[in-house]
C-alpha cells in the first residue's frame, strides 16, 4: 500500500500534468484562476471556446485550391528566418552597417569559349549594393588570343516600402554572346571545355554601359543605355578535355563598329491570374551617335498553372522583331535548351522570331514512388513537354532569307516533343531545374532525336524578377 505522503504527490504531479496539458490541445480546461473583480463582467474573463472548426476547414479548402490553381513556378519563396533577421538588423543598425558597408570580397574566376580559350582571372569588390554600393572589378588573361579582359563597375539596390531601386554601371573589355535574349554562358564554359559541345556565339565589346531598374510587387521597368565599339572575333582555341571534335570549329563574325543603344524593358504579373509578360525594345540610329541603325522589339507572354497535386502546366510564347540593318549580334536565334531543345543551340538566325512552347512538371518525387531510398534535398521529377517556333528573314549566318516580313512562312516552322527528367537544387536560382531532356523532331527532314542536359527557369523566356 502506498503512504499518504506518496498518493499526495501523485495526486499533485497529475494536477501540475493536467493544468500543462502538453498533448491535449483542443480538450476542455478548467481556468487556473479566477478574476479578481467580478464586477467587471464577462468582458474581462479569458474564456477558452472550441476550435472553429468550419473556419479552419474553409482556409484548408482556401489553401488546396490555390495549390490546384497556381503552379511550380508561382509558389512563393520559403522565407523562414527572414523575419529574425530583419529584427536584428533593425535592433542593431549601425552594427550591422560597419560591419558589411566597407567588405572587401573576392573570388577567383575561370572561363572557357573556343574564341577565347581559357580566361583566368578574378573577382574583387568592396561593399554592400543595399548600404552605399557596391564598387569592383574583374580581370581575367584570354589565352587564346593573349589578351587581357576586364571590366569595372559600380551597383546600387535601395529599397521604398515594397519597390526596389538598382542602378549598375560599368566599362572595360568584354567577351558576350550574340543571342542576347539568352546571354548566359556559364553552362556553355562548362559544355566547350568538358567535350566541345558549346553552340554559342561570341564578340567583343569595348565601352560603357549603365542600367536603371524599377521593382515592384507585379511589375518591373528598366531603362538602359550602352556604348560600345562593337567587333568580330576568331576561332583560337579547338581542344576539350575529352579530345572531341568541337560541335561547333567557327566563330560567326559580328557586324563592326560604334553601338550606341537604348533599351526599355517593361514586365508585369498578375497577382490573380498565374501570368508573367515582358515587352523589350531597343533602338540604335544615327541619332544618337551609333554606326548602326535598327530598331528591336520582343515580346514574351507565359503562365503557370497548377494541376491539381499532381503536375504544373508552364505554356509560354514569344514574337520578336527587328526592322532596319539587321546585324548579327541583333538577330534572334533559335535553338537549345531555351527555345527548341532538338535543334541545336542557337543554329539558326533571323531577323524575327515565334515560338510557342508547353512544359507538363510533375510534383512527385519519382524516387519517393518507386521505394527508392534518398535524401529529402534530392527529389527527382518528371515532365513532358512540346513547341514550335520559326526564325526568317535575313540569315546572320549567310545564307539565303528566309520569306516572310511580320511572319514565317509554313515551311519554315519546326516542332518537337520530348520528356525530361529533372532536379530542383534551390541554387542559385530557387525556381531553377537541371534537365535531362530528350526531344525529337515532328515532320520529316528534320534533325535527330537529341538528349541535351541543361539549367533552367521553368517561366525561360522571360527574364525573372530580381527581388
Amino acid at each position: 500500500m502506498r503512504s499518504p505522503v506518496r498518493r499526495a504527490a501523485l495526486v499533485l504531479a497529475g494536477l501540475a500534468w493536467a493544468a500543462c496539458d502538453p498533448a491535449g490541445a483542443g480538450e476542455r480546461r478548467v481556468p487556473l484562476a479566477v478574476p479578481l473583480f467580478r464586477s467587471a463582467g464577462p468582458a474581462l474573463v479569458a474564456r477558452e471556446s472550441a476550435p472553429d472548426t468550419g473556419l479552419s476547414r474553409f482556409l484548408g479548402g482556401l489553401s488546396d485550391s490555390t495549390d490546384r490553381y497556381f503552379g511550380i513556378a508561382a509558389a512563393a519563396p520559403d522565407t523562414a528566418g527572414q523575419d529574425s533577421a530583419l529584427a536584428f538588423g533593425l535592433a542593431h543598425p549601425r552594427r550591422f552597417d560597419r560591419r558589411r558597408a566597407l567588405r572587401v570580397g573576392h573570388r577567383p574566376d575561370f572561363a572557357f569559349n573556343r574564341a577565347d580559350g581559357p580566361v583566368w582571372g578574378g573577382d574583387i569588390w568592396i561593399g554592400e549594393p543595399r548600404l552605399w554600393g557596391r564598387l569592383g572589378g574583374e580581370v581575367g588573361y584570354a589565352a587564346g588570343p593573349n589578351r587581357w579582359l576586364g571590366e569595372g563597375y559600380y551597383g546600387y539596390a535601395m529599397r521604398r516600402h515594397d519597390v526596389w531601386w538598382s542602378l549598375r554601371l560599368g566599362g572595360g573589355r568584354t567577351t558576350a554572346a550574340m543571342n542576347r535574349d539568352h546571354p548566359d554562358v556559364r553552362l556553355a564554359t562548362l559544355r566547350a571545355l568538358y567535350n566541345g559541345n558549346d553552340h554559342k556565339q561570341y564578340y567583343r565589346r569595348d565601352g560603357v554601359g549603365v542600367r536603371l531598374s524599377r521593382e515592384a510587387v507585379t511589375w518591373r521597368a528598366v531603362l538602359g543605355y550602352r556604348d560600345m565599339l562593337e567587333s568580330p572575333l576568331a576561332t583560337t582555341t579547338t581542344w576539350n578535355l575529352r579530345g572531341h571534335v568541337p560541335a561547333v570549329t567557327f566563330n560567326l563574325p559580328a557586324a563592326l563598329g560604334r553601338m550606341r543603344e537604348l533599351e526599355l524593358d517593361a514586365a508585369w504579373r498578375t497577382p490573380l491570374v498565374p501570368l508573367t509578360g515582358e515587352v523589350e525594345h531597343q533602338t540604335s540610329g544615327s541619332g544618337i551617335g551609333s554606326d548602326f541603325e535598327y530598331r528591336r522589339y520582343r515580346l514574351v507572354l507565359s503562365g503557370d498553372f497548377g494541376l491539381g497535386h499532381m503536375a504544373s502546366i508552364v505554356p509560354q510564347v514569344t514574337y520578336g522583331r527587328l526592322t532596319g540593318r539587321a546585324i548579327p549580334q541583333s538577330s534572334f536565334y533559335l535553338g537549345g535548351s531555351s527555345t527548341l531543345r532538338s535543334v541545336p543551340g542557337d543554329s539558326r538566325g533571323g531577323s524575327g522570331i515565334a515560338l510557342a512552347r508547353l512544359d507538363v512538371i510533375g510534383i512527385t518525387d519519382l524516387l519517393r514512388l518507386a521505394h527508392i531510398p534518398h535524401p529529402d534535398a534530392f527529389p527527382l521529377q518528371a515532365g513532358l513537354f512540346a513547341g514550335i517556333g520559326a526564325v526568317w528573314g535575313a540569315d546572320p549566318f549567310g545564307g539565303p532569307s528566309r520569306a516572310g516580313v511580320d511572319w514565317p512562312q509554313g515551311g519554315d516552322w519546326a516542332s518537337e516533343a520530348g520528356a525530361s527528367l529533372l532536379y530542383q537544387p534551390g541554387i542559385p536560382d530557387p525556381t531553377g531545374f537541371i534537365r535531362l531532356n530528350f526531344a525529337f523532331p515532328l515532320g520529316p527532314d528534320r534533325e535527330n532525336s537529341r538528349f541535351t542536359l541543361s539549367y533552367s527557369r521553368a517561366l525561360d523566356l522571360v527574364r525573372g524578377f530580381e527581388h
